[in-house]
């Protein structure tokens, strides 16, 4: 299935029939289909290579192999063959860490020796290269064959909190973060203007929610994933939060 880069909500899918696509979706997604059409070899010529690029930077989701289901970076924009550079959290450690793990590199547990090299740009250091791995803000930058990556358009906050932490492309990241908060957005809530004007009703602006001391609010990512209750006290960083049914008041952080 390939999303098409021209018209949203047209899908290309490989299939010897109709029935064959329709039998394999969903119940929930059978009566979504609205129409069916077979495309010329010119037209598929053009969507197979459409897809061959990431837009650069973007977020993409591994599919296989050891960072399967990871949410990396695309840090590529040659992108001359079918192999994508990807900026991931490590899972694969140059020293001793417990099974399982996912962090970002941790540069004093390397070597004080020449193995290890800074990474420069415009005369900042902005990562380390160490036994042929280049990492950037504890980053791992890792080749990936351009079909084991899919383009997620908007990744929830939890699964890019290390690209956060690591400071790279912070602006990118956070507009992200700005992004997947916008789907909680409904009509009549309070918002305040971060960029762009309103010369007039129809424009393109960036907004975020406004909170007030009282407003009722449920967690959307991070350890008090799906806690419910009512903000008591707020500042830039921080919101303190009186659970509805335990009264128990906890801190947690603004995106």
């Amino acid at each position: 299935v390939t999303v098409s880069p021209w018209l949203p909500g047209q899908l290309y899918v490989v299939s010897d029939s109709p029935r064959t696509i329709i039998s394999s979706l969903p119940p929930s997604q059978k009566f979504s289909v609205k129409d069916y059409n077979r495309i010329s070899d010119e037209e598929r010529f053009a969507v197979e290579h459409s897809t061959i690029k990431f837009p650069n930077p973007s977020w993409v989701r591994v599919k296989s192999g050891m960072y399967k289901g990871a949410i990396g970076y695309v840090f590529d924009p040659d992108q001359s063959d079918l192999f994508v550079n990807v900026l991931v959290a490590v899972r694969e450690f140059p020293y001793s860490m417990p099974s399982g793990s996912e962090a970002l590199l941790d540069r004093s547990r390397l070597p004080k020796d020449k193995e290890v090299t800074d990474i420069i740009r415009n005369g900042e250091v902005i990562g380390c290269s160490y036994k042929g791995q280049r990492y950037y803000g504890g980053l791992l930058l890792k080749k990936f064959h351009r079909y084991q990556l899919e383009l997620v358009t908007c990744p929830h906050t939890d699964n890019i909190r290390l690209h956060l932490q690591s400071g790279f492309d912070i602006s990118f990241v956070k507009k992200s973060i700005m992004a997947f908060s916008m789907q909680f957005l409904r009509a009549g809530d309070a918002v305040r203007i971060i960029t762009g004007s309103v010369p007039s009703e129809i424009g393109t602006i960036d907004v975020e929610r406004v909170f007030w001391v009282g407003d009722a609010v449920r967690v959307v990512a991070g350890s008090y994933l799906g806690l419910e209750g009512h903000v008591i006290q707020m500042d830039k960083e921080m919101f303190r939060v009186c659970q509805g049914v335990s009264m128990e008041e906890v801190n947690i952080l603004r995106s």
